[in-house]
């Protein structure tokens, strides 16, 4: 299996935590698994991206049109990212819209591209910790049953990586972001 994953999103918002969630659940799959990140002013809002490449890859890094799913964490990331994302790929934006333009619609059903909008700024408001809207959009993503991302991988990936203190709000928005609880 290989499988490609761009995260992108900008500093503070968790992309690498999440990303880094995604390997070690693709590792503890049994899974070769490696990322590339890039961020620059990240502390001050700017852009980060860290690409994730599962399976046997030689590199890191992912090319334009290569990339099996999108995982925006905030909505102007993706328009920015989308030209990694190829044709028959799949997309998930935290956005709190119910569609995107009817240009990018388009677009997207012209690549046949599968996207998916989740409000997860709200879904992490909802519970108290704006800052782990990540949390939710893993939840979401852990619903597409791709694998090596099953729910319960995730979860037990999460309770590894988050700060003990943590953790419980963290999987509690993990499970909202799972059940779509906008």
């Amino acid at each position: 299996m290989k499988l490609q994953i761009v995260c992108a999103g900008i500093g503070g918002r968790g992309v690498l935590l999440a990303s880094t969630i995604l390997i070690e659940a693709a590792v503890k799959a049994g899974f070769k698994a490696m990322a590339s990140d890039e961020y620059g002013m990240s502390q001050r809002g700017g852009s980060v991206v860290s690409l994730v490449k599962i399976g046997d890859f030689a590199s890191p890094l992912v090319g334009r049109e290569s990339a099996d799913i999108l995982l925006a964490f905030e909505e102007s990331e993706f328009y920015r990212n989308l030209m990694f994302l190829k044709s028959g790929g799949i997309t998930l934006v935290n956005s709190p819209k119910k569609s995107l333009s009817p240009n990018i619609e388009s677009l997207l059903k012209r690549r046949n591209i599968r996207h998916y909008l989740l409000d997860a700024d709200s879904i992490a408001m909802k519970k108290g910790m704006v800052q782990a809207s990540n949390m939710a959009m893993l939840g979401f993503f852990s619903t597409m049953e791709i694998a090596p991302y099953s729910f319960e991988n995730i979860a037990e990936t999460i309770r590894e990586k988050v700060k003990a203190k943590l953790v419980e709000k963290n999987l509690e928005i993990f499970e909202a972001g799972h059940n779509d609880e906008q």
